[in-house]
């Protein structure tokens, strides 16, 4: 299948790759994918710099990060976007919880087992029993 509006084909084949970054250990590939994942898990200027040695492409991005990392304003930018995201994620948990709480209350005023609302709802058990007591 082909969509047209986004010129992108569309196929059922899915693939998840995992990169497990805490189990990497040093020197095992020479692959740009190897390399990436040192980059990510670096937590040393030095290891940047030795891992920048061995890919220009890598090498281009730790000097970006050198540059943006240096910069305060930059730094204070991206740590007021990152408190926004974080304070959004929560609103939205937050809002997602009291919705299912309501809905909890109703279904508590029809009698449904709490089996039901523990299902419908993916609230706990003990938190449907406060709501419960509560009201």
């Amino acid at each position: 299948m082909y969509d047209g509006i986004n010129g992108v084909e569309l196929t059922d084949i899915v693939e998840v790759h995992t990169l497990e970054l805490c189990k990497l250990k040093a020197g095992i590939d020479d692959s740009r994918l190897f390399y990436w994942m040192e980059f990510i898990k670096a937590e040393e200027e030095s290891e940047l710099e030795a891992i920048a040695q061995r890919d220009p492409l890598i090498k281009k991005a730790v000097v970006r990060l050198m540059e943006l990392s240096a910069d305060e304003q930059t730094r204070m930018l991206y740590e007021l976007r990152e408190k926004e995201r974080m304070d959004k994620a929560a609103r939205e948990d937050w809002l997602k919880n009291q919705q299912s709480i309501e809905f909890a209350r109703k279904l508590l005023k029809r009698k449904r087992p709490i089996e039901e609302i523990i299902e419908d709802t993916g609230l706990t058990k003990k938190e449907i029993e406060n709501i419960k007591d509560a009201d």
